[in-house]
């Protein structure tokens, strides 16, 4: 089956959250409320359309989504901005385990780079990001805003080197309610 990964249209909005809430419908480790958080980050002033990408049969039914948004890292005495945080990456149950969700996460990867974008952080299962270079961000020096199991919040340096710099606690969009 071909499958095209695609820039995200103001037109498929709607469509694109409803497979996110249909993929996350029974994730275990999941606030449910990841559809929403898609709309709130396409609200944002930096939001950028291009980290914001679909998957869609040749048919044109969406099956998969993927966002990056743009976080920071308190360094002292300032913050160093530029690092983006994976969140969603979803593909629809039924087309699971076909390798969409890594093309998905792939793509993304391929546009942060062509910007410049220093590094990508995933809140995530390790088994799966691992596959794609994904570390515990503890190992770069960097600390999630919250308590979490250090082995599910990761980084992935996309230029070798990028991460020297960036020491601190990671700070996410306000969209995402964390404080």
């Amino acid at each position: 089956m071909k499958i095209d990964y695609l820039a995200v249209q103001p037109a498929q909005y709607a469509a694109t959250a409803k497979v996110v809430q249909q993929a996350f419908a029974s994730a275990a480790h999941s606030d449910h409320d990841e559809h929403n958080l898609i709309g709130r980050l396409r609200k944002t002033p930096t939001y950028q359309p291009t980290f914001d990408v679909l998957a869609a049969t040749s048919a044109g039914e969406i099956v998969g989504h993927v966002m990056l948004s743009k976080a920071t890292v308190t360094t002292q005495p300032t913050a160093a901005p530029g690092i983006a945080v994976l969140a969603p990456l979803a593909v629809l149950p039924a087309y699971q385990g076909q390798g969409i969700g890594g093309q998905l996460l792939r793509t993304v990867e391929q546009r942060a780079v062509a910007v410049g974008v220093p590094a990508i952080s995933i809140l995530g299962d390790p088994a799966y990001y691992g596959r794609f270079g994904y570390r515990p961000a503890s190992q770069f020096g960097i600390t999630a805003p919250m308590a979490i199991p250090a082995a599910y919040f990761m980084l992935r340096e996309l230029t070798p080197g990028a991460l020297a710099a960036y020491q601190g606690e990671l700070h996410y969009d306000p969209a995402f309610g964390i404080a």
